[in-house]
Order: structure tokens, then sequence, then C-alpha cells
């Protein structure tokens, strides 16, 4: 079997048990609109014990570098004084903003560089995203509703320490998500070819809209968005891709998670070279702060 049809297959199999076990909760009203963004429907188990070890130090960074995240981070989680402590990553404050914006960072205790390390798409990763989800909820880190998180791409970030933003998704971001519902993907190769334009902010050009891929997933407490996005840009590539090949193009992919009211979470996606051929004057985007209440 080619590595792409396998990768396919994967990708289909879990999409139909995360599908059938989204059907199942959607009917007991436990994904109502409401309780997701007032964060009533969350399941808030504390995140697990630490997970096994093991990302590539000549792929995802040493110990010993000097990037000023990844030395705060190690400093605050050895004395304890960061926002949130798990033996697996640490909560800490995000862009300050004279708005009043509340925004956080979870932060790897893990050397790794960014989006692009492949450690983080395997199964010794820890949940990082389901992490940030849980701590967006939780005294002294609480993030006011609809919380969104995203990723930077590596061209953009301003650190080369992994870090998942937490803050409040904009309004409208949010509006246009829910407006073109019926664009977004509800498989993981189907995401490939869904076409979304969002409007986010530009510190520059104010409220302006970018083209995104998006998927509506029941939950992701069982499942590694990262993987899902590889898998993703597998299909991406169409006949012929391959992990190998799509690996390379994790860096420069922005990833953000958004709540949908009718249920179950937005997963969108986007990269600068980004194309909708019914919108041709449209550009993606490598950054997920558009979509995010967390500037000055």
């Amino acid at each position: 079997m080619r590595e792409s049809d396998r990768a396919s297959g994967e990708a289909s199999e879990l999409t139909r048990r995360r599908f059938i076990q989204f059907s199942g909760l959607a009917g007991t009203g436990l994904l109502a609109g409401a309780g997701l963004l007032s964060g009533a429907g969350r399941a808030l188990a504390a995140p697990p014990p630490s997970l096994a070890k093991g990302p590539d130090p000549n792929e995802c960074g040493k110990t010993t570098d000097s990037d000023s995240l990844w030395q705060r981070s190690q400093k605050c989680h050895s004395n304890n004084t960061c926002l949130q402590n798990h033996a697996d990553y640490v909560v800490m404050g995000g862009t300050n903003s004279k708005k009043g914006y509340v925004n956080y960072i979870l932060v790897p205790t893990e050397r790794i560089n960014g989006i692009e390390c492949s450690w983080i798409c395997g199964n010794s990763a820890p949940n990082y995203w389901s992490a940030a989800d849980y701590y967006a909820t939780q005294s002294p880190t609480v993030v006011p509703t609809p919380v969104g998180l995203g990723i930077n791409s590596k061209a953009i970030r301003n650190f080369d320490q992994l870090h998942i933003h937490m803050a409040r998704a904009r309004w409208e971001s949010l509006s246009d998500l829910v407006a073109q519902d019926n664009l977004a993907a509800w498989h993981v190769p189907h995401w490939a070819d869904s076409r979304v334009s969002v409007r986010g902010l530009s510190e520059k050009l104010g409220i302006i809209p970018h083209t995104y891929r998006v998927l509506i997933w029941p939950g992701f407490t069982h499942d590694n968005l990262f993987a899902m996005l590889r898998s993703m840009l597998v299909a991406s590539l169409g006949h012929g891709g391959t992990t190998a090949k799509a690996q390379p193009l994790m860096q420069l992919q922005t990833l953000i998670v958004i709540p949908r009211p009718a249920g179950g979470y937005y997963i969108v996606n986007s990269e600068k070279g980004l194309v909708d051929p019914n919108n041709p004057h449209l550009t993606g985007t490598d950054t997920c702060d558009p979509l995010l209440l967390m500037h000055p």
C-alpha cells in the first residue's frame, strides 16, 4: 500500500470514528452552542500525567539554545512561578495589550522549536491543544469566551520555542465561520480542498479577509491536531503525496481552533500561498494573530 493511500485511509477511519462519536454527543445535547461558548460544555478533566519524551535535538532544537522564550519558560517551570505548571507544559502571559485583551501562551517543557518539529505529530507527544483548551478555563489563566487557540508559522513567529496562543476569538472571524458553515469540510482529506474567506485584524490595514481551510471537528481530547494537519497536507499534494513530502510544508502553516456555536470546533488553517480559485484576489496568511483578540 502506498504511503499516501495509507495516510488517507487512516485519516478517513479516524474521521469516521470521530463523526460517530460527534453524532451521538450532539443527539444528547452535550455539544449545544451555548454550553460551548460559556465553557459549560467542556469536559474539564485535568490533563494526563507526563508522557514519553524524545524530540530529536537536531531537528527540534537543543536544550542549550539561547531562545528567550525557551529560557524563560524553563526558569519559571523549575522554580514553579509560571501561571500554570505541568510536567509537560507551562502557561505564561501572552501579548501585552493596552485594550485589556486577556491572552496567554502554553509552552512545552520539551525543547521544541515550533510547528516544523515532526515529533509533535507522533504518539509520544502530549496533547498540547487539549491542554491549552483546558487551561484557558482554569484560574488564573481564564480567557473570555469564545476561546480561540492558535499557532504561528516558522516565518512569522517571534520565538523559536513552540507556543500556543490562548485568546478570545474575534467576533468578525467567528461570524464569518458561522455564516459559511456549508463551505467547511467534515473529513480530514476533504479539509485540503475547503476554502473559506474569514475576516481578521491586520495591524496595518484594519479588518480584512484572508483565505483559510476549515474543518468542523467534534473535539480533540483524543486527537493530535498537528498530526491531522500533516495528514491534510498529504491530501493537498494529490497523487503521490507522502508524509515525507508533507513534513517540510508544516513550517509554512498557521493553525487556529475556534468553538463552533452549533457544536464542535472549527479547525482553521492557512499559509501565505493559499489560493481560493473562486476568490483569486484574496491571499492566505501564515499567522494566527488576525483571528484572535491579543493585539495592542
